[in-house]
């Protein structure tokens, strides 16, 4: 019996180890899947990593370019500020200097004639009744004068009497009625000026009135509405007849 019982428990030794041999050959393949995984798992963190430091290297060269390019920017901000500062600045002395000294060329012209009035100024003093000479030598310093303003600057004189009356070019004086259709100048005080096409001074008239203010409404409600101006009727008629 013994014996029998020995053997068995042999046996049963040997099941046992059979058993844990299979066991163990079982566990080795996921043993070996496990450590496999983990390298994987290791490369693929390295390779992360080695992503992440690329990605953040390129980007601090982004942000030292884009400091780069905003510097060379704000430079050229500030001197384009600059320039303009200094344009402004030009410019507003030149605009003073050209009123300071705009006039300088009209008075360049203008200074000979006053050479003109000191010569015949003179030649009044010694010829004091020669009378026609010294109207003549007015005349022709007026003559020259105008010639001046004229030619080199554009200023032109036009005649109004004996033309239609327009509020744009002539400024009544006086009026009167009288047997016309609409208004008209029938007498010049001062002649008007434009400089170019522009009036710079209407001239001064008198201006005939249609009896039938029914003819010419418009015209005759612009002329009647001017000023009248005895005084200036008395000092035009005084230097006319000086003249």
């Amino acid at each position: 019996m013994s014996k029998h019982k020995h053997e068995q428990e042999q046996q049963s030794e040997i099941r046992k180890q059979e058993n844990l041999q299979d066991q163990n050959a079982r566990n080795a393949p996921s043993a070996q899947e496990s450590t496999m995984e983990h390298g994987a798992d290791k490369q693929q963190l390295n390779q992360s990593t080695s992503d992440l430091e690329s990605q953040l290297a390129a980007a601090n060269e982004e942000i030292a370019r884009l400091k780069a390019q905003l510097e060379e920017l704000n430079d050229k901000y500030l001197r384009i500020l600059a320039e303009q500062v200094n344009f402004r600045k030009r410019v507003v002395k030149e605009k003073e200097e050209f009123q300071q000294y705009a006039v300088s060329m009209l008075l360049n012209d203008l200074i000979p004639v006053l050479d003109d009035f000191d010569r015949s100024l003179d030649a009044v003093a010694q010829n004091h009744n020669d009378v026609e000479k010294v109207i003549e030598g007015i005349r022709l310093i007026q003559k020259r004068l105008y010639d001046t303003l004229s030619k080199k600057y554009g200023l032109k004189q036009y005649k109004a009497e004996g033309t239609v009356f327009d509020p744009h070019l002539h400024e009544a004086m006086f009026s009167e009625k009288g047997d016309v259709h609409e208004p008209r100048v029938t007498q010049e005080f001062m002649p008007g000026y434009k400089l170019h096409d522009r009036v710079i001074r209407t001239a001064k008239v008198k201006v005939m009135m249609p009896a039938n203010p029914a003819e010419a409404p418009s015209r005759a409600t612009e002329v009647s509405g001017e000023t009248q101006d005895s005084s200036f009727f008395e000092s035009t008629e005084e230097n006319s007849a000086l003249g």
